[in-house]
């Protein structure tokens, strides 16, 4: 990487503490608000690398203490959907231009974050198969925009599970979808030591961010907290939605 100025170091702590924050209280967001931050001064490529070095990190800071939460049983079926679907979610961009389909699945997103913010919820919770089709279906849009999380994160906020079940295992879902990129990179010669340098260097302000944003989750009611998470995904898929158009 080319040599960071103070000021850029700097900038980039602030984001690292700023998405640790939004990681710590939803188990999600980290990945949108660097990306945004980092394209500004960096190529999307090593931008890309570091998120994906902090996005392990932070769940490895973060699993130990949201451990027993995770609802391993339907985990295990969304991995294998995700791994059956990411494929086919690469192999579509040959065949629909990327900007039309980025733009379709965030204006869906918003439309059911939407839908959930006015009361709906799952009366019960989804069997094997249907955990499958959502992880192929996460793992079609990681495959094709690198944004798979949002069919999973309607899934565990809008189930009977609860908040603490859903954040719990978003965290441990997304360690194992950055792990899985994360090796594709490296297999490319895409995860210098110089990138790694530069990501461990930040770890600290996003162990401050995580800690800052758990310690306000312990203060949300669980109404208030998925009201804010729906929020949340809405803003994200705004801001894909715009990045998508511009480019």
């Amino acid at each position: 990487m080319n040599e960071l100025s103070a000021f850029l170091y700097f900038f980039i702590g602030l984001a690292v503490i700023f998405g640790g924050i939004l990681r710590g209280i939803s188990g999600f967001g980290f990945s949108l608000t660097l990306i945004v931050a980092l394209t500004f001064f960096l190529p999307p490529l090593q931008a890309t690398a570091l998120i994906f070095i902090w996005e392990i990190s932070a769940s490895i800071l973060h699993l130990p203490f949201v451990w027993k939460h995770v609802d391993w049983n339907a985990l295990k079926w969304l991995c294998a959907g995700c791994v059956l679907g990411t494929p086919l979610g690469v192999y579509s961009l040959i065949l629909i231009p990327p900007t039309p389909m980025t733009v379709l699945i965030n204006a869906t997103v918003i439309v059911l974050s939407i839908v959930m913010l006015r009361g709906y919820t799952l009366k019960r919770n989804l069997n094997a198969f249907e955990i499958i089709g959502t992880g192929t279906i996460s793992g079609i849009i990681n495959g094709a925009s690198a944004n798979g999380g949002p069919p999973v994160i309607l899934l565990f906020f809008s189930s009977p599970a609860g908040a603490n079940v859903g954040r719990a295992s978003l965290i441990a879902y997304f360690l194992f979808t950055d792990c899985f990129a994360s090796s594709v990179l490296a297999a490319q010669g895409l995860m210098g030591v110089e990138i790694l340098i530069t990501a461990l260097c930040y770890i600290p302000c996003l162990a401050l961010g995580i800690w800052i944003g758990t310690k306000l989750y312990h203060k949300i009611d669980e109404q208030n907290f998925k009201r804010f998470v729906m929020l949340l995904l809405i803003v994200i898929s705004a801001v894909g939605c715009v990045k998508a158009l511009l480019s």
